[in-house]
């Protein structure tokens, strides 16, 4: 692309890369100078102007933002027309944001030229919501970098895609001492139905309340067990402080398993994730989660309800932006 001041007699076809303002005139930057512009132009007295031409192999930009955006739109995710060398990402569902941070790095070292600006891996996101920018930087760019962009991932799927939340029934636990006021359990069931509406459809379909014993405990799981759970929470009258702890006991013993102990995500440290059979997962919620703010736990409840697995590893990786407060 060619690039640079041109007298206004030689800039007919080239792009205005900045404004300009003569008296009665007002042209845009961006906008393609038409010999009626240039006699304009020279009639009142503007000698030259900055502008771009593009060269035989240049796209456009906005030619370029809309083959990027095909290349890297996935799984419920569509792109808006371009404008001024931009395209936005559109997510099609309410859902999660997935992709590899990793990957969208390697789109951005390709050139200077092109852009790509996304939410967060894992971001909860609306219908309709914009959840990623391309942005081409001059007016027109090489097509063999954008071939370039386009070859990176011949079999594999695209960048971007969004996983819808599925409608769940999730069983509900609580524990508690003697004496222990059921006003702190009411609050918490209530905060976590107004965090299941936020996220779509699922919701607690029963609740059992019991000691904090590992028997009772067991007895409850069973229960919700029984009664078809696709997730079970449960929120315990003290914190786990290790697998042999009450709650872990109890999930063994109604037949399940622990996946991982603690996270490296504050607040929410202390969150327990496991599974029953039938791949039933079950979250023992760190005692944040009886607080609307966004914590540990959302990071996983937000996964498991758009169908996404969550190994150790998962979780072991999350401390990078973990530190919420």
């Amino acid at each position: 692309m060619q690039f640079g001041r041109t007298p206004v007699a030689n800039a007919a076809g080239g792009i205005l890369a900045h404004s300009v303002k003569y008296s009665s005139i007002n042209l845009k930057k961006g906008a393609v100078l038409s010999t009626e512009d240039i006699r304009l132009l020279a009639r009142a007295g503007c000698e030259s102007v900055v502008i771009a031409r593009l060269e035989e192999t240049d796209l456009d930009e906005n030619e370029a933002a809309r083959r990027i955006a095909v290349c890297i739109s996935g799984e419920n995710t569509g792109s808006q027309r371009p404008s001024a060398g931009r395209s936005n990402i559109i997510s099609r569902v309410p859902g999660v944001l997935v992709y590899e941070a990793a990957e969208l790095d390697r789109f951005n070292l390709v050139s200077e030229a092109v852009t790509i600006a996304a939410l967060p891996p894992y971001s909860v996101v609306a219908s309709g919501q914009a959840v990623a920018t391309i942005k081409i930087i001059p007016y027109g760019v090489d097509e063999q970098i954008i071939r370039r962009i386009e070859q990176m991932h011949p079999h594999l799927p695209p960048l971007l895609r969004a996983t819808v939340f599925n409608e769940l029934d999730i069983g509900l636990v609580q524990t508690f001492y003697q004496g222990m006021k059921q006003t702190i359990l009411d609050k918490t069931r209530k905060i976590l139905d107004e965090r299941l509406r936020r996220l779509g459809s699922s919701k607690v379909i029963v609740e059992e309340r019991c000691e904090h014993h590992e028997d009772a405990i067991t007895d409850a799981f069973n229960k919700l067990l029984e009664g078809g759970c696709n997730i079970i929470l449960i929120a315990g009258a003290s914190a786990t402080a290790d697998r042999r702890d009450v709650i872990p006991l109890a999930i063994e013993a109604a037949g399940g398993g622990i996946t991982h102990l603690g996270m490296p995500v504050e607040p929410g440290n202390l969150l327990v994730l496991g599974e029953f059979p039938d791949e039933r997962p079950v979250i023992v919620m760190p005692g944040c989660a009886r607080s609307p703010a966004v914590n540990g736990f959302d990071w996983v409840l937000e996964r498991l309800l758009a169908g996404l697995p969550i190994t150790r590893e998962d979780i072991m990786l999350m401390g990078a932006g973990g530190y919420i407060k």
